[in-house]
């Protein structure tokens, strides 16, 4: 196998997140929390974007999910957000969580906002880590 046809995915971004409570929590991606997809040395417009998600805990009680959203750029933040595209997202599950989400960006909605939830439940605290990657869309 050659360089050539070995695949790399760049890193956009990392985030973290806690829950331990009955509530929507978002990642933290730094200032700002969500991500902004701009095209450029990191991106390409045929790029496939994924997020890479582990999630951990102790316990095995409470059930949590993951919600991605998009958004239009609002003077360089984020706009009204909405559900993004993406593949089907996991139903909710306790314990440790290992998730990967596709994303399809849409024209004019460069924002992401990654989010974890819990219906109900506060025994179990979940500790969140996501990668937003870019993969070559040949691959």
């Amino acid at each position: 196998m050659t360089s050539r046809e070995l695949v790399v995915p760049k890193i956009l971004a990392t985030g973290l997140a806690s829950i331990a409570t009955a509530t929507t929590t978002a990642f933290d991606f730094g200032t700002p929390d969500d991500v902004k997809v701009a095209i450029g040395t990191n991106y390409a417009l045929s790029d496939r974007l994924a997020f890479v998600i582990t999630a951990s805990t102790a316990g095995t009680t409470d059930s949590s999910d993951f919600i991605v959203l998009d958004a239009p750029d609002s003077s360089g933040s984020i706009g009204s957000t909405a559900p993004a595209v993406t593949t089907a997202l996991p139903a909710g599950a306790a314990g440790n969580q290992y998730v990967v989400i596709g994303v399809q960006l849409q024209p004019s909605r460069p924002w992401l906002r990654l989010q974890v939830h819990r219906a109900a439940g506060t025994t179990d605290t979940l500790v969140c880590r996501a990668l937003l990657v870019a993969m070559p869309h040949s691959m």
